[in-house]
């Protein structure tokens, strides 16, 4: 016989129940906070919506003239961006004015036929979407818009004249309050409603004037703030055109062609361009050379030539070539010059006072001439006077060594550089009172002259004519000299290495205090 059910529930049937129980009341939870959330989301959307109608209504009350953002264009009262709260909630309100052309069917563009306010109000919490509203404005008359100017600004790459997107654009320095306002994906910006120029010529408002800038981009200098300038007359419009660019940087390297490794002797990088004709040099030891600006301004894109004259090697001259190649996703250019080397030796010259020996800060010494004709090679000392020079050697004619500074008189020396071998020399230069300086006239270019002391005036010192066109061709000058009775000389040859001087007495020449350039022939 079964045994019957006991009255109430088991411990599983009790458990079972409240497990259900929680469930359903999680989801009435979650549903009710769904429901709350959707009732904030929609008061949230209302208040922002109420804002923005309030804010538009504000600006149809306003002055015409004060309708607009401050520091905008057009400028005015308005802030861009500013917080408000309301019902316990905070907004962002951002608020842009620009002027809007209406062209009438047969009539020019004016640009400010109305101005349209767009207000965009965001929550805080980011609970709701931003809400954004635009209204028109028109003028109170005619009058308010009548006889004004317009500068339409359109900025562009001036190497690849594609347009350029975000870039700040400020008109100022006549009539109307300085403006500024960034381009559009086409590169534009227009600055309607400006007041026309300052009539005299004299007034510092003449003319307006037009700036970019823009992170990463200089302005191009045929565009330049110099350059763009214009007077504005009534219903005038000014279409401008502004060329920026990516500053660029070329690096030159100098390897040894036999060895590949880096060339660590004294040598000239030059970069060139041929239009405009620019140059810039760089002199240095390690073999590399960073080039940032050429004639004292930045690396535009371009057409470069690269020149080398390094010591112990042949010079080179590259091509001319585009740089920086893959401008303007790039702006650094590397280029690579292997260096055939040659036979050499080494001199060190070392310049000091005649007097104490010192040292002199600041002196120069230039070497030129040799077998090869070498062009003058000048270097400045170092902290010790010294300085080094790696040249090719000598077989019929010697190097002409001259020391110069500030002060001092130049003095020079013919010298001999043997191969694989280092020759150290000194030079003396004698401090100057009331110089005067003499010019020798030989008639050719590149003839080398000679000019040297006699009695207690210790100098001797060589140059080459000069060959550039002009007053000076054919000519050497010697500045900086003490006075006195000196001998000039012209090279008529070579005898067993050493130079055939003519006359071979010399040339009597005088040297008078306070006359900084006094001409003679020779011989």
């Amino acid at each position: 016989m079964r045994r019957r059910r006991q009255a109430g529930f088991s411990y599983i049937e009790v458990l079972v129940g409240i497990i259900v129980l929680g469930i359903v009341a999680a989801g009435i939870a979650e549903g009710l906070a769904q429901s709350s959330l959707l009732i904030g989301k929609s008061k949230a959307d209302t208040i922002a919506h109420n804002i923005a109608a309030a804010e538009l209504d504000q600006a149809h009350r306003m002055a015409y003239d004060d309708l607009g953002v401050v520091g905008g264009n057009p400028p005015g009262l308005i802030p861009a961006s500013r917080t408000a709260t309301q019902s316990g909630q905070t907004f962002t309100i951002a608020t842009n004015v620009a002027y809007v052309d209406d062209q009438a069917l047969g009539q020019p563009k004016n640009y400010v036929n109305y101005k349209k306010v767009s207000v965009t109000v965001t929550p805080a919490t980011g609970t709701t979407a931003p809400v954004t509203q635009s209204t028109l404005v028109a003028p109170p008359s005619i009058g308010a818009i009548a006889g004004k100017a317009t500068a339409v600004v359109t900025v562009i790459d001036s190497s690849t004249a594609e347009p350029l997107a975000g870039v700040q654009v400020t008109v100022d320095q006549s009539t109307s309050p300085a403006r500024t306002a960034t381009t559009d994906a086409n590169g534009q910006v227009v600055f309607a409603g400006l007041e026309p120029s300052a009539i005299p010529p004299t007034d510092p408002r003449y003319q307006y004037r037009l700036t970019a800038a823009r992170t990463g981009y200089v302005t191009h200098a045929s565009t330049s703030p110099d350059v763009m300038q214009q007077h504005l007359a009534a219903k005038q419009t000014w279409n401008a055109t502004i060329k920026m660019f990516k500053p660029a940087t070329v690096t030159v390297r100098l390897r040894d062609k036999a060895t590949g490794a880096w060339v660590t002797e004294a040598a000239t990088a030059t970069l060139e361009t041929a239009a405009p004709v620019r140059v810039e040099s760089i002199f240095g030891t390690t073999g590399q050379f960073s080039f940032t600006q050429i004639a004292g301004v930045p690396i535009e894109p371009g057409q470069y030539t690269v020149k080398v004259q390094p010591d112990c090697y042949t010079p080179v001259t590259l091509p001319a070539a585009a740089m920086p190649a893959g401008y303007p996703s790039t702006t650094t250019h590397v280029v690579d010059v292997d260096l055939d080397g040659l036979p050499h030796g080494y001199l060190d010259v070392r310049i000091v006072d005649d007097v104490n020996g010192s040292v002199i800060p600041g002196a120069r010494v230039q070497v030129l001439g040799g077998d090869k004709g070498i062009q003058p090679v000048i270097r400045a000392v170092d902290a010790n006077g010294w300085v080094h020079y790696c040249l090719e050697p000598t077989n019929s004619i010697k190097y002409v060594v001259a020391g110069a500074a500030s002060g001092y008189a130049t003095a020079s020396v013919l010298v001999q550089v043997a191969a694989n071998a280092t020759t150290s020399m000194e030079v003396r230069l004698r401090r100057v009172v009331n110089s005067c300086g003499i010019r020798l006239d030989a008639r050719t270019p590149n003839k080398l002259v000679r000019l040297r002391g006699t009695g207690s005036t210790v100098y001797d010192q060589y140059q080459p004519t000069s060959s550039a066109p002009g007053a000076g061709f054919g000519t050497a000058f010697f500045p900086s000299l003490l006075p006195g009775t000196y001998l000039a000389y012209v090279e008529n040859g070579f005898v067993a290495g050493d130079i055939n001087w003519s006359p071979s007495a010399g040339k009597a020449v005088s040297c008078i205090a306070g006359n900084p350039d006094r001409a003679y022939r020779v011989p």
